[in-house]
C-alpha cells in the first residue's frame, strides 16, 4: 500500500484528510502535515524525517504549486528523488487515492489522480440558455 503524506498551509491537510475519511472510512498509512509555526528549514526537516520513516512507497500531496510547502518539498526531493509528489490536491484526488492505492504503484496512479482532480473542477450555473 502506498503511504500518503498531505502537506498544506494552516489546517488544510488535516481538514482534507478528515473529510476524505468521512466519505471512504478511516485510512492507515496517511499523515497530514501543516506548515504552521515552521520555517522553511524546519518544514524541510519535518518532511525529510517523515519520508525516511518507512521504506514504503510514498505519495506526497501539496496544497498548491507554490509557497513554503512546495519549496520545502522541492528541497527534500533533491535527496529523495524516488519521492512522488502531486501539487494542487483536492478532495476528489484524495478519495481516489484511498480507493486505488493498493491496486497501482505510485507512478501509474499519479496520472489517474491528476485526471480525477481536474475532472472535478467545473462551473455550476443556474442560468438557462
Amino acid at each position: 500500500m502506498i503511504r500518503g503524506i498531505i502537506i498544506g498551509h494552516g489546517d488544510l491537510a488535516k481538514a482534507l484528510l478528515e473529510a476524505a475519511e468521512r466519505i471512504v472510512g478511516k485510512q492507515e498509512a496517511v499523515e497530514a502535515m501543516s506548515n504552521i509555526g515552521l520555517s522553511c528549514d524546519a518544514l524541510i526537516e519535518k518532511i525529510a524525517e517523515t519520508v525516511t520513516r518507512s521504506p514504503d512507497e510514498k505519495l506526497v500531496f501539496l496544497d498548491l504549486p507554490g509557497g513554503s510547502c512546495t519549496i520545502s518539498c522541492m528541497n527534500v526531493l533533491k535527496n529523495h528523488r524516488e519521492l512522488n509528489v502531486i501539487c494542487g490536491v483536492n478532495l476528489p484526488i484524495l478519495i481516489e487515492f484511498f480507493i486505488l492505492r493498493e491496486k497501482y504503484p505510485a507512478r501509474e496512479l499519479i496520472p489517474i489522480l491528476i485526471k480525477k482532480g481536474k475532472d472535478n473542477i467545473l462551473e455550476l450555473s443556474g442560468k438557462s440558455e
